[in-house]
């Protein structure tokens, strides 16, 4: 008995944990998608659940082909990346598709994709090597050269405009940086500095941007305009309970009270039809990935590489954060998907290419 259980613990490595976690949220999201598209108990967005489906294959094929490619390619040509990065950003400003207010996407051959979600690939490389190769070295080449990287990055998306973005990769920054031998003095100046300009920052805000920072602190101020979908979004996932509605039984969800449901609010939907012990499970999902890749990080001997996978981490872990805390009106509203359970096919394929990485990382690691 006791050789079978070893064998099974052999077999649930982190790496294939990971994998099923993942496996579960496909599923999780092409049942919620198929539920968030119906309208009055009809199945109104067949075009989109198909696309989605398509993402997933997609996803999946490209994890494994970047879990073959040595991730070191990555670090030997990173300001070259960084530099196409720029340019893409760029070209969103000139050529970009403009698609309800905002300017994110570039269209080739009509094929769109958001530059700005390939930038979180880019940034974490360059951070990675910045830090490491600066560890020991002045203030200039430690902290200075990747805080101007991070803030130029963060700067073009933040014009298209895209805060929820822009204040990721700056808090990637922060998180990767406290984490290297960088002097923790210089990020702590860093904060206080922020804090200071803060304030003065209202004036480079959008209105609906401002909106909906006004409407963060009192939903009720615009029930009707900015703060209507955090106010059905809450009664939506209160209404949920502890045993939820049921599939496809959510009133707010069939009746079209909430916008942007299958995308930035889509976890609404799980909250209303599986209620409190669905959000948990979730929840529960998401830790097991977060944790077993903490495991495999502490592993690692390589630190730029276990830079990076920090940062890989960070990274899915802010968009749980963000997307379930702006949902629950704890967060203000700034347009982050749900990691894996979100309609959208670039944020999907970055998250599965990061994916790719960190398991050639693991791999290149086990193997050495």
């Amino acid at each position: 008995m006791r050789d079978r259980l070893g064998l099974l613990e052999f077999r649930l490595t982190p790496a294939k944990i990971i994998i099923l976690c993942c496996i579960f949220l496909n599923v999780i999201s092409l049942t919620t998608l198929y539920s968030a598209l119906h309208q009055g108990g009809e199945f109104t967005q067949h075009p989109i659940f198909n696309k989605q489906i398509i993402w997933i294959i997609i996803c999946w094929l490209s994890l494994i082909v970047f879990s073959l490619i040595n991730y070191r390619l990555y670090f030997n040509f990173a300001y070259i990346l960084y530099a196409i990065n720029l340019i893409l950003l760029v070209a969103v400003e000139l050529f970009g598709k403009t698609v309800m207010g905002a300017q994110r996407w570039l269209s080739i051959s009509g094929f769109s994709f958001q530059p700005s979600e390939v930038s979180k690939i880019v940034i974490l490389i360059v951070l990675a090597k910045s830090f490491s190769s600066g560890r020991g070295k002045g203030f200039l080449r430690q902290f200075v050269a990747p805080f101007c990287l991070t803030m130029i990055n963060a700067a073009l998306i933040f014009k298209q405009p895209d805060l929820g973005t822009a204040l990721i990769i700056i808090f990637i920054f922060f998180i990767m940086g406290l984490s290297s031998g960088v002097k923790k003095r210089f990020f702590v100046f860093a904060i206080i500095a922020g804090i200071i300009a803060a304030p003065f920052a209202w004036a480079i805000l959008k209105e609906y941007q401002k909106k909906r920072l006004v409407v963060f602190l009192n939903p009720n101020v615009d029930p009707l305009g900015a703060g209507y979908t955090i106010i059905q979004s809450k009664i939506a996932i209160g209404s949920g309970r502890v045993f939820g509605k049921g599939f496809l039984s959510g009133t707010q969800n069939q009746f079209n009270f909430l916008p942007e449901r299958h995308t930035d609010f889509i976890f609404t939907v799980i909250a209303e039809e599986w209620g409190f012990i669905g959000s948990v499970f979730l929840l529960i999902i998401y830790w097991l990935i977060l944790a077993k890749m903490l495991d495999i990080i502490r592993t690692l001997k390589d630190p730029c590489a276990q830079l990076l996978s920090l940062g890989v981490c960070a990274l899915l872990f802010l968009h749980i954060f963000i997307n379930m805390g702006m949902t629950l009106g704890v967060l203000p509203v700034v347009g982050v998907p749900l990691l894996f359970i979100s309609y959208g096919g670039t944020h999907l394929l970055t998250t599965f290419i990061l994916l790719g990485i960190f398991f050639n990382i693991y791999r290149q690691q086990l193997y050495k």
